[in-house]
């Protein structure tokens, strides 16, 4: 039985950006996806813009992450439909700086409750079937943080410690739970955060010599999802041309 078998594929944060290019080539592996994501006036335009032959292997779900109880909906609606999550994907995040308290709630929020409210609401039925995979989004930033970037490096370093905790428990229940943490990766999200002058001074500083691209996070995200990866668990994946490295 293959693994897309199993059950579907949810991807929070699923609009743009990386959420897209993991959406593309799961789709592209067979699996049947559930995209999820608070912009709901995009959904239309944005599932046109799939693959044709693709588009009937994907629906979309409206949903706030932070908001406990449309997640918990979402699950409870699902699972009327017959509808099982095999594979999740906590990709929804934002980006935070300064001291404000509203910027850290916000950040903490969306970041590490979403990630926390997901992982709770489907690793239930995972453990009943004895089979699930949940890849994290953390960050470069958990380890090596930019300036003024607290809210940001406090939010992913939480998801790396809670993969590791949650993966320990889910471990014997034929769940693994891991995380990514890419460094620079070009597309249109950041470029609201940071200038092009920016961006052009962080990737000269790559080791690589170059930034990412959305589609080398989601060939990890496939990575982790496949068979190939059921001895992994519990692990943070360094996607990030060698930024992580000493020096």
């Amino acid at each position: 039985m293959s693994t897309q078998s199993q059950g579907q594929v949810l991807i929070t944060g699923a609009v743009g950006g990386l959420g897209t290019a993991m959406v593309k080539r799961l789709l592209g592996e067979g699996h049947t996806v559930i995209a999820c994501d608070r912009a709901q006036e995009q959904a239309g335009a944005w599932l046109e813009r799939l693959p044709p032959d693709q588009q009937g292997r994907v629906s979309f779900h409206p949903l706030d992450v932070t908001k406990e109880e449309q997640v918990n909906a979402l699950a409870e609606t699902l699972r009327s439909k017959g509808i099982h999550i095999a594979y999740l994907v906590n990709n929804a995040g934002i980006h935070g700086a300064g001291t404000e308290s509203r910027v850290w709630e916000r950040t903490l929020r969306v970041n590490i409750h979403g990630t926390f409210y997901l992982t709770r609401a489907f690793s239930p039925a995972m453990k009943a079937k004895r089979f699930g995979r949940i890849v994290n989004l953390a960050s470069l930033s958990a380890y090596h943080p930019l300036n003024d970037q607290g809210p940001y490096a406090a939010a992913k370093a939480a998801i790396a410690g809670y993969t590791r905790s949650t993966a320990l428990d889910l471990a014997r229940d034929g769940v693994t739970v891991n995380a990514i943490a890419p460094g620079l990766i070009l597309h249109d999200g950041l470029k609201v955060v940071f200038s092009d002058a920016e961006l052009g001074r962080m990737g000269s500083g790559i080791p690589v010599g170059r930034p990412g691209k959305p589609e080398e996070i989601a060939a990890t995200v496939a990575f982790l999802l496949s068979p190939d990866a059921a001895f992994i668990t519990g692990q943070t994946i360094h996607v990030n041309g060698g930024s992580y490295l000493p020096g």
